[in-house]
């Protein structure tokens, strides 16, 4: 019985750093293939020949890195190259660029650009949702209770609407 135990804990330690180094070995990779996109995607805005869409996916990877002023600048690349015509691109993106100003905590730019991104698509949940948070930031509670009543009237099952919506009505009982 004594002779087991080691053998026991050999196997487990063993299994243990396993699964810890193929962990490791992945995000590794992960990390790799996410420099590898942004060094080409970057490559082309070098060269001035990308498209919206690139200048997109490049801002959203910064975003990932926390590279919150490098996404803006790409962002505002895409703004100037977007279809205009693609109303649900343009909100898409007028909501990235609010989401990167909310990180850096400039809410009343991410509250700017949450507006105009509502007014393309005004039943776009995920805006107002970002909105109402943003206007919650600034203590507009009442503004942002709103912003998630309007969304849960677009989308009633939303939980992510719900759980800001009943947190901001606290909020508002404890005010008023």
């Amino acid at each position: 019985m004594n002779s087991i135990f080691p053998l026991l804990y050999s196997i487990a330690l063993f299994i243990f750093l396993f699964f810890i180094s193929y962990y490791i070995v992945k995000q590794i990779i992960n990390t790799q293939k996410l420099e590898k996109k942004i060094f080409q995607l970057q490559e082309l805005v070098k060269k001035d020949d990308l498209y919206y869409e690139d200048c997109y996916q490049l801002g959203q990877l910064y975003l990932r890195k926390k590279l919150f002023l490098k996404a803006i600048v790409v962002f505002r690349k895409a703004l100037k190259l977007w279809d205009p015509n693609d109303k649900i691109g343009l909100a898409n993106l007028y909501n990235a660029i609010g989401f990167t100003f909310f990180n850096l905590e400039e809410y009343d730019y991410a509250i700017y650009y949450y507006k105009i991104a509502i007014k393309i698509i005004p039943d776009h949940t995920l805006v107002l949702i970002n909105l109402g948070y943003a206007f919650e930031k600034i203590n507009s509670i009442i503004t942002g209770y709103n912003c998630y009543k309007a969304a849960l009237s677009w989308d009633p099952y939303n939980e992510l609407a719900s759980t800001r919506f009943l947190a901001a009505e606290k909020k508002l009982k404890y005010i008023l």
